[in-house]
């Protein structure tokens, strides 16, 4: 039984593209303003499910499973924001009856694709919540906080070896029995091609120029802890774009959806009644 999911009812959905099937994990009502959840590097459709049970059923919420994750297809390459841009048409497709056009809530990774989507079709998307994108790219930052090899290739290793033991030392000692249990799925369900081209990605692909060029509402929540973003990397992106509205999310670390998901929740509706429902009422 999948550790994320014991009591709360999800419907999975299945898309067919000419290159890859996207799994999505839906909940709420098809007719209320949908939100399209992107996870991060290592991370997949169900790492978002907590956050999703506390999202209300008013909103219809999509987590996506991106290339390479959980039931989608795991080509061997392929893993640039690009190919994710191109796969996330497919779930906006899949919504074109609603006359709400989607919100995209991207973690990390996933906070990049939504920058680089909404970069590029602007009129397809109402806004975005941006959860701790790192912020790597051509003239800036060039080192991630978390190591390739040292952190997520090892701690993948562990998990396909069955070394669970090793792999629950690579995490914070406070991790509970259930939390662990948790990061193993994730790992079982991310393709090692995609870690490796995406982290890539991450350092090499440009982020800034997509945040800058993006003219729908932004919310970008960053984390107290972890390194992701400093204050002068968070004033330049303030400085850069108007329209993008940030927070400092205290106590937290990179996971922030997970260690406080309340607060993404309210930040996440606070920016709706904001910017989208106005529009819709």
């Amino acid at each position: 039984m999948n550790s994320f999911i014991k009591d709360s009812p999800f419907e999975d959905i299945y898309l067919k593209g000419m290159d890859v099937n996207i799994h999505l994990l839906a909940k709420g009502d098809k007719k209320g303003i949908p939100l399209i959840l992107l996870p991060g590097i290592t991370s997949y459709c169900y790492s978002f499910a907590q956050l999703m049970k506390q999202i209300p059923d008013e909103y219809y919420c999509i987590s996506m499973d991106v290339r390479g994750r959980g039931t989608s297809s795991w080509p061997d390459q392929g893993y640039k924001l690009k190919n994710y841009v191109d796969d996330l048409l497919l779930v906006i497709n899949y919504l074109v009856s609603n006359p709400v056009a989607p919100i995209l809530v991207g973690h990390s990774m996933g906070a990049r694709i939504a920058a680089a989507f909404a970069s590029e079709y602007p009129k397809l998307v109402s806004g975005l919540v941006l959860i701790d994108p790192p912020i790597n790219g051509p003239g800036q930052r060039e080192v991630y906080p978390n190591p390739l090899e040292e952190m997520f290739l090892k701690q993948k290793q562990a998990v396909e070896e069955g070394q669970i033991g090793l792999f629950r030392s690579y995490l914070p000692p406070e991790f509970t029995e259930e939390q662990v249990q948790q990061r193993a799925e994730e790992y079982r369900n991310v393709s090692e091609a995609a870690i490796i081209e995406s982290y890539e990605s991450l350092l090499k692909e440009p982020f800034h120029a997509h945040l800058k060029n993006v003219s729908n509402p932004v919310c970008l929540l960053a984390a107290e802890f972890g390194d992701t973003i400093r204050e002068e990397e968070l004033s330049l992106i303030q400085r850069m774009n108007q329209v993008i509205e940030t927070q400092r999310i205290k106590g937290v670390g990179h996971m922030i959806y997970k260690e406080d998901p309340a607060s993404v929740v309210s930040a996440t509706i606070a920016f709706i009644n904001k910017h989208i429902a106005p529009i819709t009422s």
